[in-house]
């Protein structure tokens, strides 16, 4: 009988032991910082307006630093964000951080339009962390009713005579591009003989850049890597420009650092650095983090690009131009 109570003790006390374990949970097991997307209709019509909200859940000493309204095509793709709302912030357990942020959009696209990776920045003391959302299509509602089929083509449209005077200033322009492409000619035959120039300059900073990014204009980055490529490219090409004209390490830093570096730069507007940054960004999810962007967002991109890369020149044509007491008195 004792035995048997022995062995019932110690039962009870492995079952007391083991259940202990079962609810012990590692002190810092975190989950992933995640990022979410959410609109508020499963479909619109062209110019509705609705809303897309972005849900930032990571640890509590990161704060959430979502995109600018004013971002463009380059991160919100086919939506066009109208305004922005405040962020809003709730705790969650286990010292999670749930930040959020609406956005009231509307878009154009015709059958679908399509929402890319946002790139959202989870920035803490030490150092900045970049997530994406998922892409996804939201399906665009056609305006056109019911009696679509009754629709006919316009007929077409009745032959007219051309008047006189019009075959005479066809005849104007046609001697005149002919006089044109003759003295063209004897410019260039006549420069032939002329003693060949001195070897060119190296070229200005913007105007390589400009340069470079005319060339990514002829390339179509469909796939990963071409896609990579055209973003390395693309990136490679501000960054140049950036060190050799502006005087930052920029071939060496980080985005972050490159946008801290030149909101430094008192000539430099705000504007620019958000384009800028959201166009580092957007690369950085291509070359770090495998999204593959369709080729029309690769254009877009290049436009922001070279909208960055003029209002940049601008700033420091500004900065170098003497002040205004100091210029000579006119005549």
């Amino acid at each position: 009988m004792q035995r048997r109570m022995r062995g019932w003790t110690w039962l009870g006390l492995l079952g007391l032991l083991g259940l202990s374990v079962a609810c012990v949970r590692p002190a810092d097991a975190q989950p992933a910082p995640r990022v979410e997307a959410h609109v508020s209709a499963d479909s619109v019509k062209i110019g509705e307006r609705f809303t897309l909200t972005l849900v930032a859940a990571h640890d509590a000493d990161r704060e959430a630093i979502f995109p600018a309204a004013d971002a463009g095509s380059a991160l919100f793709g086919d939506l066009h964000a109208v305004r922005r709302e405040a962020v809003q912030t709730r705790r969650s357990p286990g010292a999670r951080r749930v930040d959020s942020v609406a956005y009231e959009v509307t878009t154009f696209a015709l059958d679908s339009a399509r929402v890319p990776v946002v790139p959202v920045r989870l920035a803490s003391a030490g150092d900045t962390a970049v997530v994406g959302t998922s892409p996804r299509t939201l399906p665009v509602v056609s305006v056109v009713g019911p009696d679509a089929d009754a629709l006919r083509t316009p007929a077409a449209v009745a032959p007219f005579p051309h008047p006189a005077w019009m075959w005479g200033l066809l005849g104007l322009v046609v001697a005149a591009l002919l006089g044109g492409g003759t003295y063209g000619w004897w410019r260039w035959r006549a420069r032939g003989d002329e003693e060949p120039p001195d070897a060119p300059s190296p070229e200005p900073p913007y105007e390589a850049a400009a340069a470079r990014l005319r060339r990514l204009e002829r390339r179509h980055p469909s796939g990963r890597e071409a896609a990579t490529a055209f973003y390395v490219d693309l990136t490679e090409a501000l960054r140049v420009y950036l060190a050799r004209r502006v005087g930052i390490r920029a071939l060496e830093q980080t985005t972050a650092e490159v946008v801290a570096a030149l909101r430094r730069r008192p000539e430099v507007r705000e504007e620019t650095l958000q384009r800028l940054q959201a166009v580092l960004e957007r690369a950085d999810l291509v070359k770090f983090a495998d999204a593959q962007p369709p080729p029309a967002e690769s254009r877009s991109v290049l436009d922001d690009a070279q909208a960055v890369l003029d209002a940049l020149e601008g700033a420091q044509r500004r900065a170098e131009a003497p002040p205004e007491e100091d210029l000579p008195p006119s005549t």
